[in-house]
């Protein structure tokens, strides 16, 4: 019974697009790719306006001249799938290469594309479409983000992954998701590089002065470190935000952080 209601959670999931490899703060609080990607508007050849500090422009294919990945590649299926999501997959798939082979520029296709192919398990058609999702709309934060998490957690390249998020914060430089996947990369798998993971949250606290969520991770990061003073620290910025804001369930858990000390 239990494994029969995995296999409906998982269809569930992809049947309602909640499967889809972009994070959800992508597609929804910031604009540059569209809210659902069943309805997926098309982008223009003007570009299209994002949240941020840059504008999404489109490059021109006949003028790059770029070679589009295969979309006759077949979908593959690495991972341990039931046989309903494997055909929601299959038929998504089909649709956004329909889509594509009618006209290759449409960027979010790409992204959706990327993300159906991850869900198969085909790792290496996730990494084509995205990085040609970056090529045609190259100050796009989203793919680099979608390619660092790839290699972070499925390729287990570190140092693919470390560069790929760096381009996503160089995209969208007040990007909290892209300062906190690259923390937790440092910290908790590239251990070559772990003495750099709060700097990385401290950078991205430089540009979002308000974040509670790195502040909470600065002081997690010094309280296992066994450094309190800087835990205090920021705890303290964080209790202050929640604070203003009259976020009382949270300031009582970092109050109790701080008792805990």
């Amino acid at each position: 019974m239990l494994n029969k209601n995995i296999a409906i959670m998982v269809v569930f999931i992809l049947a309602s697009g909640l499967g889809l490899y972009i994070y959800q703060d992508m597609r929804g609080k910031n604009n540059d790719v569209s809210q659902n990607s069943s309805t997926t508007p098309l982008i223009t050849n003007s570009g299209i306006q994002a949240t941020g500090d840059y504008t999404l422009e489109q490059v021109s294919i006949e003028k790059t001249k770029i070679p589009t990945p295969n979309l006759n590649r077949p979908l593959t299926f690495s991972t341990d799938l039931p046989p309903e999501a494997k055909k929601i997959l299959a038929d998504n798939t089909k649709r956004l290469i329909d889509i594509l082979k009618s006209d290759s520029s449409q960027f979010n296709a790409w992204l959706d594309l990327g993300s159906y192919r991850k869900q198969s398990g085909d790792y290496e058609g996730a990494r084509e479409a995205w990085e040609y999702a970056a090529i045609i709309a190259p100050e796009s934060y989203v793919p680099w983000n979608n390619l660092g998490d790839l290699y972070a957690n499925y390729l287990k390249d570190y140092p693919k992954a470390e560069e790929n998020f760096k381009k996503s914060i160089q995209k969208k430089s007040d990007y909290i998701n892209g300062y906190r996947a690259l923390y937790e990369l440092y910290h908790y798998s590239y251990k070559e590089k772990a003495s750099l993971a709060p700097q990385v949250l401290k950078d991205g606290l430089s540009k979002n002065p308000k974040s509670t969520d790195l502040m909470v991770l600065l002081a997690q990061y010094y309280k296992e470190a066994g450094d309190k003073t800087q835990a205090r620290s920021y705890y303290n910025q964080a209790l202050n935000e929640f604070n203003k804001t009259g976020n009382t369930s949270m300031a009582a858990l970092i109050q109790q952080e701080l008792t805990n000390l």
